[in-house]
């Protein structure tokens, strides 16, 4: 009898723990969608990317600089004033996760592949960057990020 009690708990223990590990991996899917569409801010000049991927608090650490919302809109309604010169393409590699309950936390590398448009000249800039997401009605919003250069 005892051994059949053990089993059942030990059962009830492992289908609970498989259903924790799909939702896990439900949010990390959906957590590394938000990222990577974020920075489609960057290639497509594109203020929607920002304002379905941030919380209206957001903010991005870079190079010394904080940016928030109305520093990116800035910049973007500039870039748009200008022809564009660059191509960018972005490349992710998630390297860490760390979800509990609403909020997350991400380390990866991301790669800008940059060409200009006129001479097709290659660029290529790396980081390696941290953000913390909330959920907020079933969907993972970018609170803050994090980027650090990395030289060549």
């Amino acid at each position: 009898m005892i051994k059949q009690i053990c089993l059942l708990i030990l059962c009830f223990i492992g289908s609970h723990g498989g259903a924790k590990a799909q939702h896990s991996e439900k949010d990390t899917t959906a957590i590394k969608g938000v990222i990577i569409d974020f920075f489609e801010l960057f290639s497509q000049d594109d203020l929607k990317y920002l304002e379905r991927n941030c919380t209206s608090d957001f903010e991005l650490y870079e190079v010394g600089t904080r940016w928030t919302n109305d520093t990116l809109i800035n910049l973007i309604n500039k870039r748009k004033t200008h022809k564009k010169t660059w191509e960018r393409a972005n490349e992710f590699n998630f390297i860490s996760f760390k979800v509990q309950k609403n909020i997350a936390w991400v380390g990866y590398y991301n790669t800008a592949h940059l060409t200009n448009i006129t001479t097709q000249q290659k660029r290529k800039v790396r980081w390696l960057e941290s953000a913390i997401l909330v959920k907020k009605k079933r969907k993972w919003w970018l609170v803050q990020m994090h980027s650090t250069v990395i030289d060549k």
